[in-house]
């Protein structure tokens, strides 16, 4: 894993190097291990390494430079060594690096063949010398990311947002037309994102810039919608089977690796079965564990991860696994929301955010690079009880405008009129939005079951692997999702609802289920267990008094982000109107406090203030 940075000037005025330098030195963290700095004509382009395969040669130092082209990329790429044995016949290889085949790969192939070819996680930016074109690519699903920023003649781009900050051009102004979809769903959607002058490559997208002619293409290599096409109409036991190969496929690729790896295991269904698979893997001798643990016991899911870890001791006696658990109080908690607020450039989305950067943390201490997660696996598998609401809605009710708001606010449909008032002062463009242009596009098109996951799966998602690869990358640490790969995301969703969703029982994931009880995996009761999700004692703090000081602290204070471009007052009385127990909003009185935290720590607000 590693962090890219880049310029492409279009104007002959080349940049700064200065600039440059720090902004490609703000990656660090992303790439602790090695560093470069490539120039060609007008194009500039660095790189930091996280050194995760071949640590012997230099064949994966970036970037990479041949007599065709130029490539820094961040990511890893699981069938490479596949890829490199065809590519065997007509080049030579200086080492076993992901990085030397994907770069030999488009050299010979060119861009369509090679993103056809591979199955991996990657943002990369490959520049052809002899159409003079830069492509920008992001992988399928928006595991990796990468942004991009044209300013004055020059096009930027980098894996996290904050290398243009180290830009004297570029300008901090919040994107206030899509704040209102921040505050209903998390995150701004599609291309646009928290700061006005920056834009996200799409999953599965290519964005081309012509140095000849200054133009920006944006066009797409992958149809997430397409894989929903073709519906498997096999026997149960045949589906089983097959699920079961792809599983240890995806999982024995993702558990390539020269550095320690250990595993993410919460206690449920989906990170219990990838460490299953794991202890299976011949070449695995040993496994730590990291899980993130409450004080609340209700919550608690600890028991349930010292269950997995007991069940598969004794199955697989010859093996050693180890169960490391942490838990955060209020004090250090604040302080990792501060760290993962700047590593995120944007608000954070979710309470748990700190909770996973502490449990991550405790693995990068061990000497652990390499994490597997259970990520996807919801999204895939109809596995949200939010899914089962919405289809059960959705189906007794089924008009266009009905569905697109249902599905577009999801859980926070009671707290629309909250946020509506909070937004009045700025234009309220929810239906300017990515994600409700899709749903408008598509609602009439798809079975309700399949746009829930679709949706899910195209936006929803995205805030889950961004959490993900912040996370990791901050900690010098790759995580993998195996539910992501190419066969495992096509034959999920070629799925019939039957196959993921028992109506009468309610019982979601039915498949993963069946399988693990079949091959016994993993014991019974973790397979039965309803899902709790991933909790962090901020479920309990927000209804404190602590809280409700804190956060009319920064939303009263004159120069805070509410106060500057909302309705600062309105926004004060439905913080009280929650801790005094007249409305229960712990996700909008999240995203206001995540909101002023950001203002302070990544925006133009006074840090100083927050600390």
């Amino acid at each position: 894993m590693c962090g890219i940075f880049g310029c492409l000037t279009l104007d002959g005025k080349m940049p700064d190097e200065k600039s440059i330098y720090k902004a490609v030195n703000s990656l660090k963290h992303r790439g602790p291990d090695d560093h470069g700095i490539a120039k060609f004509e007008n194009l500039i382009l660095g790189h930091r390494r996280l050194s995760i395969i071949d640590l012997t040669t230099n064949a994966a130092k970036q970037p990479v430079v041949s007599p065709i082209s130029l490539m820094a990329f961040n990511g890893m790429i699981y069938n490479y060594k596949e890829i490199k044995n065809t590519l065997l016949v007509s080049n030579t290889f200086k080492g076993d690096s992901d990085t030397e085949v994907l770069a030999k790969s488009l050299d010979q192939w060119g861009l369509k063949k090679t993103l056809k070819t591979i199955d991996g996680m990657f943002a990369f930016a490959w520049f052809c010398k002899k159409k003079r074109e830069l492509y920008l690519v992001r992988d399928p699903m928006g595991e990796k990311p990468l942004y991009w920023t044209k300013i004055k003649g020059k096009i930027y781009f980098s894996s996290e947002m904050k290398s243009f900050f180290a830009i004297k051009e570029f300008a901090k102004k919040p994107n206030i037309n899509f704040i209102d979809e921040y505050l209903y769903t998390s995150k701004i959607s599609g291309s646009k994102t928290i700061y006005s002058e920056i834009n996200e490559v799409e999953p599965g997208q290519i964005v081309k810039i012509c140095c000849r002619t200054g133009s920006i293409n944006l066009s797409y290599y992958f149809s997430l919608e397409n894989t929903f096409y073709n519906k498997n109409s096999n026997l149960i036991s045949n589906k089983i089977e097959r699920l079961n190969q792809y599983m240890e496929e995806s999982i024995a690729s993702r558990s390539i690796s020269d550095v320690p790896f250990g595993a993410m295991l919460s206690g449920g269904l989906d990170s219990s079965l990838i460490l299953s698979y794991m202890m299976k893997n011949d070449n695995i001798k040993k496994i730590n564990c990291y899980h993130s643990n409450v004080k609340n016991q209700k919550l608690s899911e600890y028991k349930n991860a010292f269950a997995v870890t007991s069940f598969l001791s004794k199955k697989f006696s010859q093996k050693k696994i180890k169960l490391k658990s942490k838990i955060n109080n209020f004090t250090k908690y604040i302080d990792l929301l501060v760290k993962v607020t700047k590593s995120f450039d944007e608000p954070v989305h979710f309470f748990n955010s700190p909770d996973l950067l502490n449990m991550v943390n405790e693995a990068s201490k061990d000497g652990i690079k390499v994490l597997l997660s259970g990520e996807g696996s919801d999204e895939l598998f109809f596995g949200y009880d939010q899914f089962i609401r919405s289809y059960e809605s959705l189906t007794k009710k089924r008009s266009k405008n009905f569905l697109v708001e249902k599905m577009y606010f999801g859980g926070g449909e009671h707290s629309v009129d909250c946020i509506k008032k909070i937004c009045a002062p700025s234009k309220q463009r929810e239906k300017n939005s990515a994600s409700w242009i899709w749903l408008e596009k598509n609602a009439n098109s798809y079975p309700v079951e399949d746009l829930i996951s679709m949706f899910s799966q195209k936006f929803r998602m995205q805030t889950l692997l961004q959490r993900q690869d912040r996370v990791g990358m901050l900690c010098g640490l790759e995580i993998r999702s195996p539910f992501l790969s190419k066969e495992l995301v096509n034959f999920a969703n070629s799925l019939k609802l039957k196959d993921k969703f028992k109506k009468n029982s309610k019982s979601t994931k039915l498949i993963l289920k069946l399988m693990a009880e079949e091959k016994k995996l993993i014991p019974s009761k973790i397979i039965q267990n309803k899902k709790i999700g991933f909790n962090s004692n901020m479920t309990d703090w927000l209804r404190e008094n602590k809280m409700k000081i804190l956060i009319k602290k920064l939303v009263n204070d004159k120069n805070g982000f509410f106060n500057g471009y909302l309705d600062g007052k309105i926004t004060v009385e439905i913080i009280n109107l929650h801790f005094d127990g007249k409305r229960r909003l712990d996700v909008l009185i999240w995203r206001i406090f995540a909101m002023e935290v950001w203002h302070r720590v990544c925006g133009e607000g006074d840090y100083n203030f927050f600390r």
